[in-house]
């Protein structure tokens, strides 16, 4: 009954969370210093009137104004109650498979606070409404600002040093785990920005046009400095797969093709966060067992990559001449 109800709590609480983040959403980008500040009460977009506070409950407020403000009649987006509902199923995944372990422990009077995870939970969690955040900012503006990712950054090294959110970067009991835990985020952070500014790089000498903004670089050293430096690179590596996938889909469709990579970055981090022990087993123990007992992978290993060609002229020749 504790463990359900600390769910439920943590759902809730993502809830008001992403409340705010619909907020931050819309203040941050604007270019008016009085409207980007996010201090004050909420005031209607279309009208400028302001939102009372039973106007104000998540997604609650939403579904019984039917989506239409009070006040004008103007339409809420469905944006606002889907942000809310997503932080605050994050929340409620974040508080049943806590990664760094069980936040409450059963002892002889039922269940204890654990310390150490709980600090862990709540820098996650800080973590996850960061990428929130930065995905619906990059969707709408194609930008990443620095008043999210640099905070997010000294955050990250924070909990590096206390309580270990990047795990540590040796097994050396020699050196305190602190110490350890801290240089993990710290690699974590440096590898996330490194890899990714020499990706930007040489895309843009090579299409000789920016391939990759340094909002995205600076959102990779955020990302490193939670997850390490391994789950920084294998954030990038989904973050490639699933933006590629989208952008091929997006190119098929005559959508153009410039996406924002913000947002499959965060997918990508959202995924290591959860089950990176998990990937990692299957890509090296898994699919080499896998391949050892079955001859024939390569073959469909070949087919894969010869549909993936085929599917990449198909999107060239969709650009060029469509």
């Amino acid at each position: 009954m504790d463990t359900a109800v600390f769910e439920v709590g943590a759902a809730l609480l993502g809830a008001c969370v992403g409340s705010f983040l619909n907020v931050v959403i819309w203040r941050l980008p604007q270019e008016d210093p009085k409207r980007r500040s996010l201090g004050g009460r909420s005031h209607c977009p279309k009208c400028g009137a302001l939102i009372r506070w039973f106007d104000n409950v998540p997604v609650l407020s939403w579904v019984v104004l039917r989506g239409k403000a009070r006040c004008c009649g103007g339409p809420i987006s469905l944006r606002y109650p889907f942000v809310e509902l997503l932080t605050a199923a994050l929340f409620w995944v974040l508080a049943s498979w806590p990664p760094f372990g069980p936040v409450l422990l059963p002892d002889a009077t039922g269940f204890a606070l654990d310390m150490e995870a709980a600090a862990a939970l709540g820098l996650q969690a800080v973590f996850l409404s960061l990428l929130v955040a930065l995905t619906f900012i990059d969707f709408d503006t194609q930008l990443l600002p620095d008043a999210l990712t640099k905070p997010g950054m000294a955050i990250g090294l924070v909990g590096g040093l206390w309580p270990g959110v990047a795990g540590v970067i040796s097994n050396d009991t020699m050196t305190s785990h602190a110490f350890r835990s801290l240089l993990a985020s710290l690699a974590g952070l440096l590898v996330g920005y490194g890899v990714t500014w020499g990706i930007r790089a040489v895309g843009t000498r090579v299409f000789r046009k920016e391939a990759m903004g340094l909002g995205d670089v600076k959102l990779m050293a955020m990302i490193g400095a939670f997850l390490g430096w391994d789950g920084a690179l294998l954030t990038m590596c989904l973050g490639c797969v699933s933006g590629a996938i989208a952008g091929g889909i997006g190119l098929l469709l005559g959508r153009g093709s410039r996406i924002p990579f913000g947002p499959y970055l965060a997918l990508g981090a959202v995924v290591v966060l959860f089950f990176e022990r998990r990937i990692l087993d299957v890509l090296f123990v898994d699919w080499p067992d896998w391949q050892r007992a079955n001859p024939e992978a390569q073959w469909i290993l070949s087919a894969v990559a010869f549909l993936c060609l085929l599917g990449l002229f198909a999107i060239l020749k969709r650009r060029r001449f469509g």
